[in-house]
C-alpha cells in the first residue's frame, strides 16, 4: 500500500510583463528580495542555491537548472525539495496592459504530514515576489514583524486544503 501524497502547485496574476517578473526568478539580487539569499548560474545546469534566510532555520536548498526557456520556463532540480517548476504565461490587460499568470508546480508530490505548511511557505513566498515587484522587498531582519500573521493565516487556510 502506497503512502498517500498531494501534487501542489499555485498560481498568482502580477500585474507586469513577463520580462520583469522573470528577472525577479533569475537575478540573485532580486531572488533575495522576495525568496532567500540567493546563488545561481542561470543556464541549464547551473546552480541554484536558495539560503532561506532566518525564518525557517532550513539549511539551504540546491539545485540544478534543468530547463530555462527565458520569460517562460524555469525548472530546478533540488537534493531536498524535488522538481521545482516555475511557468510563467502572459495576459492582456491590468493596469500596464500586460501581465503575467506565474505557476509554482513541486514534483514528487508532498506527504500529508507537510503540505500545509509547504502550501503556506509558497503562498507566502508568492505574496513577497509581488511586493517585490511592486518595490517592497522582505526585510529580512523583520521578518516575523512583518510577515509572520500572513503566513500563519496562509497555513490556517492550507490546513483545511483538500479536507
Amino acid at each position: 500500500m502506497g503512502v498517500n501524497t498531494s501534487h501542489l502547485a499555485f498560481e498568482r496574476r502580477i500585474e507586469l510583463a513577463p520580462l520583469i517578473v522573470w528577472d525577479a526568478l533569475v537575478d540573485p539580487d532580486l531572488v533575495e528580495g522576495w525568496l532567500g539569499e540567493a546563488t545561481i548560474d542561470a543556464a541549464v545546469g547551473g546552480r541554484y542555491i536558495i539560503d532561506w534566510l532566518p525564518r525557517t532555520g532550513r539549511a539551504p536548498t540546491e539545485g540544478v537548472i534543468t530547463e530555462l526557456v527565458a520569460r517562460s520556463r524555469l525548472a530546478i532540480e533540488t537534493v531536498d525539495l524535488g522538481r521545482i517548476l516555475f511557468e510563467l504565461e502572459p495576459f492582456a490587460g491590468g493596469d500596464r496592459g500586460t501581465g503575467t499568470i506565474v505557476r509554482v508546480s513541486m514534483s514528487p508530490p508532498v506527504e500529508p504530514a507537510f503540505v500545509a505548511r509547504v502550501r503556506a511557505d509558497w503562498l507566502t513566498n508568492l505574496d513577497q515576489l509581488g511586493d517585490l515587484l511592486r518595490g517592497h522587498p522582505v526585510d529580512w531582519s523583520n521578518w516575523e514583524r512583518d510577515r509572520a500573521k500572513t503566513w500563519s493565516r496562509h497555513l490556517d487556510d492550507s490546513a483545511h486544503f483538500g479536507a
